[in-house]
């Protein structure tokens, strides 16, 4: 929940709030501090400034199944869920987790290795399954690959890396392919790292830079969301750091 108010739009609006409470006696300058707002809500709103929030994760390369360095399996980290999907009789991945599974899948099939899935239950789990189990059933009714380990106890990417790591070593892995979104790869491979493992880059996703023209000026819903991505993943790295984690 606490994250929520950390990204736009919440951080904005708290920050809007607690500004023109303490400026409350001074329109002119909560006048300013609404134009400020409103400028970085549109700013953030639109695919240009988007875009290149996102881009400025995408530290690593495309990786083309087939002409890749060798490891030793793949590891896919789990996204989000879509809660009680009558076409899919309750639960099922969310769009995120989706895209991270269509490469995988893509990239078993072209290495023939052995795949973990790696997410655990939400945090008011009650009966609903792990997202582990969410990936598993997805990979193997939609893109016919097997998930040969299911790691469904992580809650957060540091866990991700730690726990799937321990299931690796106890199949003497050492080297795998680490399938997430480009923007989440910079956190993800901070994590595998500090859980001592090796870890190849895999972007699920990789988009070229933003062009400067009207259309990508204009803001959208979508554009806001990705800003919100990028800017939890540099806070997410920056408590990584500050945390040693």
């Amino acid at each position: 929940m606490l994250k929520e108010f950390l990204l736009p739009p919440g951080s904005i609006i708290l920050g809007l709030l607690a500004l023109m409470l303490v400026f409350r006696r001074r329109p002119a300058v909560w006048r300013a501090v609404v134009l400020l707002a409103m400028g970085c809500l549109y700013l953030l709103s639109t695919p240009y400034v988007s875009q290149s929030l996102i881009r400025s994760l995408q530290w690593y390369p495309p990786l083309v199944p087939g002409a890749a360095p060798e490891a030793e399996a793949i590891v896919v980290l789990s996204a989000g869920r879509d809660r009680n999907v009558p076409m899919y009789g309750g639960d099922t991945v969310d769009a995120l987790s989706l895209e991270r599974l269509r490469f995988a899948a893509r990239l078993q099939r072209a290495s023939r290795l052995p795949l973990l899935v790696s997410g655990g239950p939400p945090v008011v789990s009650g009966q609903r399954p792990s997202m582990a189990t969410l990936m598993a059933e997805t990979l193997a009714r939609d893109f016919g690959v097997e998930a040969h380990w299911r790691e469904d106890a992580s809650t957060n990417t540091a866990e991700n890396a730690l726990f799937s790591a321990r299931l690796l070593r106890d199949a003497s892995i050492h080297k795998v392919y680490l399938v997430t979104h480009a923007w989440h790869l910079p956190r993800a491979m901070m994590a595998f790292r500090a859980a001592g493992f090796e870890a190849i880059p895999a972007p699920a996703s990789h988009i070229p830079p933003p062009e400067l023209m009207a259309s990508t000026l204009v803001p959208s819903a979508r554009a806001l969301t990705k800003s919100a991505y990028a800017l939890h993943e540099w806070i997410g790295m920056g408590e990584y750091a500050l945390f040693g984690r």
